[in-house]
């Protein structure tokens, strides 16, 4: 359900029908992104998507292949759940709407589990085809990261400490990027 959804969507647009539309389109995303079925959830997106996970509008990945590209390299072999709820619901003009998803998840890898919360900010357009992500914005409120292997604690450890950083800068920024994915740099446990 959509709590105030009488909104500025509800002015006789069909409201009712898009909420609907973008509410199968965000639970495919998630079904088909758990079961790493990567033709049916790249097929969600426009051509032009683009999708930026964190605060950092640099961190952001443009068109519906390199998304792709990085979801599969990210997830492979992990097991993961997705969820989002409690869509807010906003028309941005003809066909476009935004819409802001509360979200968990949870990324089990042989090296840690990670669990996180926060929200995700999509816009979606209306095309021949249906309706289609054209974005997706990662909003991070919290990552609980625990190690599953002595190695992983180790690595871990020296990046909190600033070994790795003294070691190999570039590894301890793409470290702390991929294990913190979503939050600021003042935000990171």
């Amino acid at each position: 359900m959509v709590a105030g959804h009488e909104s500025e969507a509800d002015a006789g647009t069909g409201a009712d029908d898009i909420l609907d539309a973008v509410q199968a389109l965000k639970s495919q995303y998630c079904q088909h992104l758990d079961a790493q079925d990567w033709d049916r959830w790249s097929s969600l997106f426009t051509e032009d998507a683009t999708m930026q996970v964190g605060p950092n509008p640099e961190s952001a990945v443009h068109g519906r292949t390199a998304i792709r590209r990085l979801l599969t390299t990210q997830l492979r072999g992990a097991k993961t759940l997705h969820q989002a709820r409690d869509p807010e619901i906003h028309e941005e003009g003809p066909g476009q709407v935004r819409v802001i998803w509360r979200m968990t998840d949870r990324v089990a890898t042989p090296l840690y589990l990670l669990e996180g919360a926060g929200f995700y900010e999509d816009r979606y357009v209306s095309t021949d085809d249906g309706w289609k992500i054209a974005g997706v914005w990662l909003h991070r409120s919290k990552v609980d990261l625990r190690p599953k292997s002595l190695l992983m604690r180790a690595i871990l450890w020296m990046h909190h400490n600033g070994w790795l950083k003294r070691l190999s800068a570039s590894a301890d920024r793409t470290l702390g990027e991929a294990l913190y994915v979503g939050l600021a740099e003042g935000e990171r446990p």
